[in-house]
């Protein structure tokens, strides 16, 4: 019971603190937000966690707020500030990856005591990080398109919760399959693949129907004014 009520709290967590990079940084704060949580997430992948009676691995809730912040920029600032902060997360990723690869490469003082923890995280399997990055790129991509098509025939705010849902639902299930067909077809029978593709998408499928009121919530703030000056720092 103890993982459910977290599981909760951190989901409530994450997007208040969406919502305050927004009302802090405007725009900004989203890109930054989309950088910093894809490093998150693929740190947070690692980790695999019984919740719900289900067995599944931590990031979904960062994905599925990277997810939110993607149409919120879309929506607001159009598709093409969207596609740039798709660009920045996975650039972030990568230069994570490539860092941290030559960081391990250095031969660790006697006395160091992180370099086996360091392996154990940023060690990466190469078939699950180049599941996570092709799965992101595309999966991102995906969204940013499918939220401005549907957004030419549903255009009003009081639709953003069709175009969020409409292509956050369908990008989902592109970027799920990509991952784990890259990361764990070959590796474990296709059974156990099937399940994994199913509580994963099944748990961004939970977190994105209740994120998108904060999607409002910061559509809200920028109607009302209180971007427009962080947005316009020089």
């Amino acid at each position: 019971m103890f993982n459910e009520v977290f599981g909760i709290i951190t989901f409530l967590v994450t997007f208040i603190l969406l919502v305050i990079m927004y009302r802090c940084f405007g725009k900004y704060g989203l890109i930054a937000w989309i950088a910093i949580g894809t490093i998150i997430a693929n740190i947070q992948v690692i980790k695999t966690i019984d919740i719900f009676s289900i067995s599944a691995t931590l990031g979904n809730v960062m994905f599925a707020s990277i997810y939110l912040a993607t149409d919120i920029l879309n929506d607001i600032y159009g598709r093409k500030v969207a596609k740039r902060a798709v660009w920045l997360g996975f650039s972030s990723t990568l230069v994570m990856v490539i860092v941290m690869q030559m960081s391990l490469t250095f031969a660790p003082a006697p006395e160091d005591h992180a370099q086996h923890a360091l392996e154990t995280i940023f060690n990466v399997v190469p078939r699950v990080a180049l599941g996570s990055i092709i799965a992101y790129i595309i999966g991102q991509h995906l969204d940013v398109f499918l939220f401005s098509l549907i957004k030419r025939f549903f255009h009003s705010d009081k639709t953003f919760i069709l175009r969020a849902y409409g292509s956050t639902i369908l990008s989902n299930i592109v970027d799920t399959a990509l991952f784990v067909a890259i990361a764990f077809i070959g590796t474990l029978p296709l059974s156990a693949v099937f399940e994994i593709f199913i509580t994963t998408y099944l748990l961004k499928i939970i977190s994105t129907i209740f994120n998108v009121p904060f999607g409002y919530i910061a559509k809200s703030m920028y109607r009302k004014g209180k971007i427009d000056k962080v947005d316009h720092i020089s």
